[in-house]
């Protein structure tokens, strides 16, 4: 069995099918450990395809890399064994997948091998036989080949009998054309394996992406015509998709009722899912490529003394708590990011407003609740903010630094402090009651009476305790804006689709 190292930190340059000549096509060095199941997968496949054919379907929601991960992963196996790359949604435009797939194998192959570029005349005719021509054009070309008059003909007696016989002939040419066409690849993926001189091993791998994102019609058909093809002995079909939405494909034409489920599961020996990974080192990769974040981008926006790092913290914890898929994790970004790109000088809390554009996408319900209780916050009196109901709010965890340019009326000195993001949501909607107005009698009072319970604190830590409501009411206060201004922004933003 070929050994590949699966070292993917460090970024590469995508130089498969496909790649411009020229072009700068980056592939990121791996955030999301995926490497590893590039590794369990290759050596399962290896050894499965060295006695058989096998299908794989690599199952992902959007966003979860699988094009990244697929082209990475061609990146390794080519280097021990003959590797085939197909684009399906680059290539829908054409009205024949089987020829699209039969005719990137083989070209792949060839080059692998180290052929001439030229495909022999043999199978240039068998290929050409394999064109799909629909409807009325086959008809037509039938009663050609029959040697019938198109206006003359009639669907009855012999002309019929003609005719049926054309058709039949077609079907049954087509038939061994693909026989002739799988043997032939076979040959190809030998050929390969010869003349690599040791370096490639059996078996080979076909990787066919984004078959999710083709037209419903060709997806299906796709599936449908190279199954033909998928019992080829020591080859391996590795097929990316997002099965979901291709089950969504597959309804449209079949019908909503149609059990796409099991239908596609007809296709594949197994299915793999990755899982979505770190929500955290999704939003770090993404904020990674957006070049125009600079601090000049913060200065608009409160909690003062934020950056990248600390915003993807937020995003991210945020995407956690509500249970945002990938997708909608990557709307939190992009429409906050497009907010910090237009203010001016709003006092926006930018974590407040994250949270506000994920409720909406996550629990609008509860969007709506706080947007049209005003300023007033009516709903939140008399709850206390430890059993707030508000989706997501008790989970989000982290924390970020934040400046304090004001000590606050002496309560603590200037400098940077670690701050809940929990905190810096919830106290801003619960200082619209004014709840932390006279935060440290309140938590003299909160001493004693719970006396008991608080009996060993020390004076260092019940100073600390002021210190921490002290700084949130700071904090609040600093950052006041009227609820009208959120509703506006978060409007525009998720007009962001």
């Amino acid at each position: 069995m070929a050994l590949a190292t699966f070292d993917w930190v460090e970024s590469v340059s995508w130089d498969g099918p496909g790649a411009i000549e020229g072009g700068e096509e980056t592939l990121a060095g791996d955030r999301l450990e995926r490497a590893r199941y590039a590794e369990f997968l290759t050596n399962y496949l290896a050894a499965e395809g060295k006695e058989r054919n096998y299908v794989l379907n690599l199952n992902a929601e959007w966003g979860a890399g699988k094009t990244w991960f697929i082209k990475r992963w061609y990146m390794e196996l080519k280097e021990h064994y003959p590797t085939v790359y197909i684009d399906a949604w680059q290539q829908d435009f054409s009205d024949d997948p089987l020829l699209t797939v039969i005719s990137s194998i083989i070209d792949q192959l060839k080059e692998v091998a180290g052929k001439e570029n030229k495909i022999p005349e043999g199978m240039r005719q068998r290929l050409l036989g394999l064109f799909k021509v629909g409807g009325k054009l086959a008809l037509k070309a039938a009663i050609k080949k029959a040697g019938l008059e198109e206006d003359d003909f009639s669907l009855e007696g012999e002309d019929a009998n003609q005719l049926v016989d054309v058709l039949c002939s077609n079907q049954k040419e087509r038939y061994e054309s693909i026989q002739y066409l799988k043997q032939e690849i076979r040959q190809w993926v030998e050929g390969a394996v010869g003349l690599s001189k040791g370096k490639l091993d059996y078996p080979a791998f076909i990787l066919i992406d984004e078959l999710d994102r083709c037209r419903p019609s060709y997806a299906v058909e796709m599936l449908e015509t190279i199954k033909h093809i998928f019992d080829i002995p020591r080859v391996v079909f590795v097929l990316a998709t997002d099965t979901e939405q291709l089950q969504h494909a597959v309804k449209v034409i079949y019908g909503s009722e149609f059990d796409a489920y099991i239908y596609l599961s007809r296709f594949f020996n197994r299915r793999f899912s990755m899982l979505s990974g770190s929500r955290h080192n999704f939003v770090e990769s993404h904020l990674s490529n957006v070049t125009y974040l600079n601090s000049s981008v913060f200065e608009n926006i409160w909690p003062t003394g934020l950056s990248v790092d600390s915003l993807g913290v937020i995003i991210s914890s945020i995407a956690d708590a509500c249970q945002l898929s990938l997708r909608s994790t990557e709307k939190l970004i992009d429409r906050s990011l497009l907010v910090l790109v237009n203010m001016k000088n709003d006092s926006i809390n930018i974590v407040f407003l994250a949270y506000l554009i994920a409720l909406h996408e996550s629990k609008p319900s509860d969007y709506d609740t706080i947007i049209s209780s005003g300023r007033s916050h009516s709903f939140l009196s008399g709850i206390k903010s430890d059993v707030i109901k508000l989706h997501g709010m008790n989970n989000i965890s982290g924390t970020v630094s934040i400046k304090m340019e004001s000590d606050c009326n002496g309560a603590f000195t200037q400098g940077v402090y670690q701050t809940p993001i929990r905190d810096l949501i919830r106290n801003y909607l619960f200082g619209y009651l004014g709840e932390y107005q006279n935060i440290d009698s309140k938590l003299k009072r909160d001493v004693k009476e719970f006396d008991e319970k608080y009996r060993s604190m020390t004076a260092e830590v019940f100073s600390e305790k002021l210190r921490e409501g002290v700084l949130n009411s700071c904090l609040h206060k600093k950052s006041r804006v009227d609820m009208s201004t959120y509703r506006d922004w978060v409007e525009l933003a998720v007009s962001f689709e």
